[in-house]
């Protein structure tokens, strides 16, 4: 069995002038975010092998926040092809994880993760399985296959789907 989890940054500061918007830190809410992820992981005995995260500053701080109380997380692998992904771009690196690792975890971006998670429980990328995939969300996802190689459309059994809620929100 293999395990992917996918997990949409926290949510992003717009509020400041930054001169990329890979620069963009996290907002006052994105910080809730994690803090909120963080316990429930905690709970859920959340455990990965391998972690490739998007540069971007807010996926950087998403995953740090994650680690801060969470030491069996893995020291992150920066991946910039994550950045602007889109589903095609994600099956092709998860298809690249070495053999041995049993469970990754993808911090990204939108649409990418959310077409990339529809597709591989559905089969097609295009039509959303989710009616809100919002900063934050974590997705939890199983498949029947000895490498990372047969990981294919509409071949993965959902186990996690997380959102913050109503966190931050008046």
């Amino acid at each position: 069995m293999k395990h992917l989890y996918l997990l949409r940054h926290a949510k992003s500061d717009w509020d400041e002038a930054y001169e990329s918007d890979e620069e963009r830190n996290l907002s006052d809410r994105g910080k809730k975010q994690t803090k909120a992820l963080r316990n429930f992981l905690l709970d859920f005995k959340f455990q990965i092998d391998l972690a490739y995260v998007s540069p971007a500053v807010r996926t950087e701080r998403t995953y740090h926040a994650l680690r801060k109380d969470m030491i069996r997380l893995p020291k992150p692998e920066f991946k910039p092809a994550i950045y602007e992904a889109d589903a095609e771009d994600l099956l092709f690196l998860v298809h690249g994880v070495p053999e041995y690792v049993r469970s990754v975890l993808i911090v990204g971006h939108n649409p990418g993760l959310e077409e990339f998670a529809t597709g591989l429980l559905r089969g097609n990328p295009e039509r959303s399985l989710f009616s809100k995939f919002p900063t934050s969300a974590l997705v939890g996802l199983q498949f029947a296959a000895n490498t990372w190689k047969e990981v294919e459309w509409g071949k993965a059994a959902l186990t996690l789907f997380w959102i913050p809620g109503q966190l931050g929100k008046e």
